[in-house]
């Protein structure tokens, strides 16, 4: 599991899997790490194209997003500095099935993915860490997808909204209902109608395109057990200190 693996090292980039490599497989990497803005709708990787590189963050939101024939989307999974993008190619499929884009402005690190799947083949530590982050994701998705089909709109709200503040560890979100929306494959009206009941209720403030989280325990009471199960996940592989 993860948290057998070494803590995190202060001289290394914040992003969680880059700082706590040994020193052996951090050296072996780092020269081909290129630092990066990563700004706000990046397009990371495209459906149906090889995943030429690899996104470290440091900051930011990066949103995996499945998409029909008509350009509709649903966000499937999320990922912060616990992670990177690209997943797919180190598992030995370059072609990505989904959209996987910016969705909050950061910074991060990128790599050749075929440097990286060179040095997972070497397993160690690194593979380890790649293994813990796929059953993450994993569970992250699945229960997205129990989610958007089960659930009310208010409740999949506050549990978007919790999983992204958790992810960029911030109670700011810089968003709008529209894109609220089309991540939870809702109306816009729908959406607008749960999200004004949220700040109704002093859960939350929202205005231009602004969410700040003002009370998570009332936000956490409107969500359903999904947000419970995959945040147990991450608490339980994640380091404590994370």
């Amino acid at each position: 599991m993860i948290t057998d693996l070494p803590v995190p090292r202060s001289n290394r980039p914040r992003n969680l899997i880059l700082s706590r490599l040994p020193e052996e497989q951090f050296q072996a990497l780092v020269r081909f790490l290129i630092p990066v803005e990563l700004p706000l709708n990046m397009q990371l990787s495209l459906p149906n194209q090889v995943v030429e590189s690899i996104y470290f963050p440091i900051s930011g939101l990066i949103s995996t997003d499945a998409l029909t024939e008509k350009g509709e989307s649903v966000e499937v999974g999320l990922v912060g500095r616990e992670g990177f993008s690209g997943l797919c190619a180190l598992l030995g499929h370059p072609q990505m099935s989904h959209s996987v884009v910016m969705q909050g402005a950061g910074a991060g690190f990128r790599i050749r993915a075929s440097i990286l799947r060179e040095e997972f083949l070497k397993g160690g530590p690194f593979a380890q860490m790649v293994y813990d982050f796929a059953y993450m994701q994993m569970v992250q998705m699945t229960q997205s997808v129990l989610c958007n089909r089960m659930h009310a709109v208010e409740a999949r709200l506050a549990r978007w909204l919790l999983t992204s503040a958790d992810r960029t560890e911030s109670n700011e979100l810089m968003l709008t209902q529209e894109f609220l929306a089309q991540m939870l494959g809702s109306r816009r009206s729908t959406v607008t109608v749960a999200a004004g009941e949220l700040q109704r209720l002093r859960a939350i403030d929202y205005s231009r395109g602004r969410i700040r989280l003002i009370d998570r325990p009332l936000l956490e009471s409107k969500t359903c057990e999904c947000y419970g199960i995959v945040r147990a996940t991450y608490d339980r592989m994640l380091p404590k200190n994370y």
